[in-house]
């Protein structure tokens, strides 16, 4: 066969293989998204409804920064906040990027830079009207608190829920590979052992759906997160279940240990999964919060 032909017939294969896995891209997409909305409605504003941003707004110059996990949404520390407003407290919970909306959106939206950039920006505007500015934050929450408290290490107190810090080899291994893969959403698996109260897993609003994007920008800031363990001055209270179905219990144990603060306590607990602030244990979480910002004014 002249070479002129096998060209074409190698272009025509090769065209044929990236028309299929455009289509089956298509599909997989359209059959990801249409289970999503009907499963999680939305807002005029695009917003799954109920994970909106909530901001609680107190007469005090105390505010708390608060933030939610990876593939997760406010909803998840809507508890939390309104026991800290009582408290006494200015509570703000930003939705990061790409967190509670349409998997179209997620897609576009959620990545590493995004969320530090908008963590900083809600922590720069609290820090501008109120004298003393508090940090706390879940699962991805809190490795990106780490960052916010090693930048502003005159930040009064940081509470950790567990903080997702670092990646396991396998998951991080996931998450490289995913980038050569063709499909455009992943499952997250585990998801339904992360509360073990059903009651608070059914109102949960994640959708147990991620992308390859968003995997690895979770592993980019949990590393982060990790290296900078060593920086964290700030007196820190650390939350963790032992029956945590996202980070063992040994590695928490390490990452505690590897902070620098001289000031920090740990709090294991035992009735909850990986999401303390809305499981079993949410009371005794709200709790310990709540004491370790008051002892520390």
């Amino acid at each position: 066969m002249p070479m002129r032909e096998v060209g074409a017939a190698a272009l025509a294969l090769v065209s044929a293989g990236a028309w299929w896995t455009w289509t089956w891209r298509r599909r997989v997409a359209s059959h990801f998204e249409a289970s999503d909305a009907s499963r999680r409605p939305l807002d005029a504003q695009g917003v799954v409804r109920g994970a909106e941003a909530l901001q609680l707004k107190a007469d005090t110059d105390r505010a708390v920064l608060v933030l939610h996990g990876f593939n997760d949404t406010p909803q998840s520390m809507a508890y939390l906040a309104g026991r800290l407003h009582a408290a006494g407290y200015t509570v703000l919970v930003p939705r990061l990027p790409g967190h509670g909306r349409a998997l179209r959106d997620m897609a576009r939206e959620a990545h590493a830079s995004a969320w530090l950039t908008h963590v900083r920006a809600c922590h720069a505007e609290l820090r501008a009207r109120h004298a003393r500015v508090y940090l706390c934050g879940q699962s991805m929450g809190g490795a990106l608190a780490v960052l916010q408290a090693v930048a502003h290490p005159d930040t009064p107190a940081l509470t950790l829920l567990a903080p997702f810090l670092g990646m396991p080899d396998a998951l991080q291994w996931q998450a490289r590979l995913s980038a050569f893969s063709p499909a455009p959403y992943f499952r997250s698996t585990g998801g339904e052992r992360s509360i073990h109260d059903p009651d608070a897993r059914r109102q949960a609003l994640g959708p147990g759906i991620v992308t390859s994007r968003m995997l690895r920008g979770l592993r980019q800031v949990a590393l982060h997160a990790e290296r900078v363990l060593g920086q964290v001055t700030v007196p820190t209270l650390y939350l963790q279940s032992r029956h945590d179905n996202r980070i063992e219990f040994a590695r928490a144990e390490r990452c505690f240990g590897a902070l620098a603060a001289s000031d920090k306590a740990a709090r294991w607990l035992e009735g909850s999964g990986h999401i303390v602030s809305a499981d079993y244990e949410r009371d005794l979480v709200a709790d310990a919060v709540i004491d370790w910002f008051a002892r520390h004014p």
